[in-house]
């Protein structure tokens, strides 16, 4: 591609990696990755999003048994996605993903990337010349090096905006970014980030077959270029200037078509600050509507600044003659024209992003534009002491806690088919995302200052006019005043006080009051078990067993009354089972071997931890147990008795939650990381009472200790071995 992208140095250091790249990933047809965390120093450049979506007929599918029709399909798909990236000047894809949307006959394939350029010393082993290698540790700059383009300048791709890099100040960087990936822990990061939706809806005819996929074909490219105009308007409108973890969803009914983009924004200190958003009419008109005009471009320029108040976005000045000539003014940006409607005449005049001008001009040429201004203005942020992101960790913020919570929330709102415009649909779903967005700020209220992470929406049309929304994330507390590294006795009193003041506020129980221990930590000779419930507290659900864990067989039936107790105790998946591990006494009853506690089996057992993030805060994993892969469905003949479609759903997830944390439990593990749950099919008859649901959820059950408990077994001396032995034999 040439060596315009090195800058002043680099040039043919850089032809060499491309070549050394290229020659790792040829091998491989479709050099893909799924992952979106990756160690330091495996991206060396982010060249931007690709992403290929078509439409298919299902009933041409000859054979629906034999999977080559379909192998064709996806292999013309990832073709395409490999095209892109090369013309990026990348070899590979990061952060790759593949999605389904089927109504009926029609079926819309949709898969996106990140195209990037990886370092070959972490694809080839032993290949990589000494010095190569060396060469490309020390050219790799710190914090920015994934910013910078690896393309070349001089024979872009597509019209781009480039200014040197504001970070290490000698190669081109764009002034936005789009990834699909997480952030790079090394990444430099100014303030902290923010969750940006973009919502669109639009009307279509009921057709069929051909009819109806030519219909979606033609939406299909609009939509796209609509949802990211939104994208780019509300990320200038935060302050920002990238985005990571993006994540669009386009969705096909018989009689509409929703796209659903999700992403987190932050300000990258690589990238040139981003320029303002300019309001301007289309024609010359009265004084009132100039006057209208000013208003909002003055509520725009407001709520700019109190954006970069609220997420602390403040960069330090640059001046040109630190960065070098040939660099823009910081404010001059691009302009993006907005297309009246689907139909218009005016779309192939689109300047995308072309020239140096004075802002982000939005130009008000229709009621859709005006629209758009408007929700623009209506986006409100989170509440005081709440942030969101859908990725894993929140940038800017490193001090969490331990204390966390998953949700999952679904909604399902029937639409009214009169005088349904394009319009009135974007209204209803824009206030649909942001009052569930809002239910869920105010049942986490007292869980302030928090951050809920992996925001995760998906949005179906099961029905005619029906829409439904299900979102799953995890709160998770942080502490403005401290650093991560909190004393044990501080986590507990928190952890206490949460469940204490907190539960009889919130609507999902908190389950903070109790840590963890590995599965070797009940060799003991005597065990107590004491089940705790919220509403029960009768003796007959305490019983105390005597076994010997040397023997195989009384392990297992021990495993086997805990999973029975923990079954009558957690059937609705928020009463808390505790398990106490006492000392035996040489004088004791019974008939086995003496044999004292181990120190690390003095811990309690909580109910079995579930979260959306690969990790859990303040823990580390030390066992993974395998994935969990579950269907669930459940019907009803007597909707209207069982509190209606809320109290229905409400319900199956709550049984969903706890035969899931059973099966972990029963595999040995005390948490499910990486939860997700992948379908949610609802379906109901309001007129016969009746409705159906099927629930599909995965996750990896894993075993964690508590780093607090692992710093406290650390210290002390231990006195016998944790672990079972094998050789042993009852005594009578």
């Amino acid at each position: 591609m040439g060596s315009g992208s090195a800058g002043k140095e680099g040039g043919p250091f850089k032809a060499l990696l491309r070549q050394q790249t290229q020659s790792a990933l040829e091998q491989r047809e479709f050099p893909f990755l799924t992952l979106t965390a990756f160690p330091p120093g495996l991206l060396v450049h982010v060249g931007g999003v690709v992403s290929a979506r078509s439409v298919k007929l299902l009933d041409r599918i000859h054979n629906p048994d034999e999977p080559e029709t379909r192998d064709a399909w996806w292999a013309e798909i990832r073709q395409e996605i490999k095209s892109h990236a090369k013309a990026l000047g990348c070899h590979a894809v990061v952060g790759y993903s593949e999605s389904t949307s089927i109504c009926e006959e029609v079926c819309i394939l949709s898969a996106s990337g990140t195209a990037a350029v990886l370092n070959p010393r972490f694809l080839q082993e032993g290949t990589v010349e000494g010095s190569l290698e060396q060469r490309i540790e020390e050219n790799l700059p710190v914090g920015c090096g994934f910013c910078h383009i690896p393309y070349d300048e001089l024979n872009m791709p597509f019209p781009a905006h480039l200014t040197y890099c504001y970070n290490c100040r000698k190669q081109k960087v764009p002034d936005v970014l789009f990834t699909t990936i997480d952030l790079p822990t090394d990444a430099v990061v100014i303030g902290k980030g923010c969750l940006i939706q973009a919502r669109l809806c639009r009307l279509k005819k009921k057709a069929q077959a051909e009819a109806n996929a030519t219909a979606i074909s033609n939406l299909l490219p609009f939509m796209e270029y609509e949802v990211h105009t939104q994208l780019m308007n509300k990320l200038k409108l935060k302050g920002m200037n990238a985005l990571f973890g993006l994540r669009i969803q386009v969705t096909v009914g018989e009689n509409m078509l929703m796209g659903l983009a999700s992403a987190t924004g932050v300000y990258l200190a690589a990238l040139p600050m981003p320029g303002g958003i300019q309001i301007a009419g289309k024609t010359p008109s009265d004084g009132s509507y100039e006057q209208h005009i000013s208003h909002m471009q003055k509520k725009i320029n407001d709520t700019i600044a109190k954006n970069k108040e609220l997420y602390e976005i403040n960069p330090p000045e640059v001046s040109e003659e630190i960065i070098g000539s040939p660099i823009p003014e910081p404010r001059q940006r691009s302009r993006l024209l907005r297309s009246q409607s689907e139909s218009s005449d005016e779309v192939t005049e689109l300047d995308l992003s072309h020239g140096k001008k004075d802002a982000f001009v939005l130009e008000i040429d229709d009621t859709d534009a005006m629209e758009d201004v408007h929700s623009l203005l209506t986006d409100v942020p989170p509440p005081s002491g709440f942030y969101s992101c859908n990725t894993e960790i929140m940038p800017g913020i490193n001090n969490w806690t331990s204390e966390i919570q998953m949700f999952t929330s679904v909604r399902v709102v029937r639409l009214s088919s009169l005088n349904l415009t394009n319009q009135a649909l974007n209204k209803n779903f824009n206030g649909l995302c942001e009052n569930l967005l809002k239910s869920l700020y105010f049942k986490l209220r007292s869980m302030t200052p928090c951050c809920l992470c992996h925001v995760n929406f998906t949005v179906s049309l099961p029905e005619d006019e029906l829409i439904q929304v299900t979102v799953t994330a995890v709160a998770i507390t942080f502490d403005k005043n401290q650093a991560l590294q909190t004393t044990k006795a501080h986590v507990e009193k928190s952890l206490q006080r949460a469940s204490t003041d907190n539960e009889d506020l919130l609507q999902f129980p908190l389950e903070l009051c109790s840590d963890s221990l590995p599965s070797h930590a009940f060799s003991a000779t005597k065990e107590h078990l004491e089940s705790a419930s919220s509403n029960s507290g009768t003796p007959a659900a305490q019983r105390a067993t005597q076994v010997d864990y040397s023997s195989f067989a009384d392990r297992c039936s021990s495993w086997i009354e805990l999973i029975k107790l923990k079954a009558q105790t957690i059937r609705r998946g928020s009463i808390k089972t505790t398990v106490t591990v006492e000392k035996a006494s040489p004088m004791g009853d019974g008939n086995f071997r003496n044999r004292s506690a181990p120190p690390c089996a003095s811990s309690t057992v909580g109910v079995v931890k579930m979260t959306p993030l690969s990790f859990i805060p303040g823990a580390k994993i030390t066992k993974y147990l395998g994935i969990i892969n579950m269907f669930f469905i459940r019907e009803t003949t007597s909707l209207r008795e069982e509190g209606g479609v809320s109290g229905f759903l409400h319900a199956f997830i709550a049984e969903v939650f706890a035969m899931v944390r059973a099966h972990v439990a029963a595999l040995g593990g005390n948490a499910v990381v990486s939860y997700i749950m992948k379908q949610c099919v609802f379906m109901e008859n309001p007129s016969k009472n009746q409705a159906q649901c099927l629930i599909n959820v995965s996750g990896d059950a894993v075993v964690f200790v508590r780093e607090s408990d692992l710093e406290v077994m650390s210290t002390q001396q231990p006195t016998v071995n944790c672990q079972p032995s094998c050789t042993g034999e009852v005594t009578t």
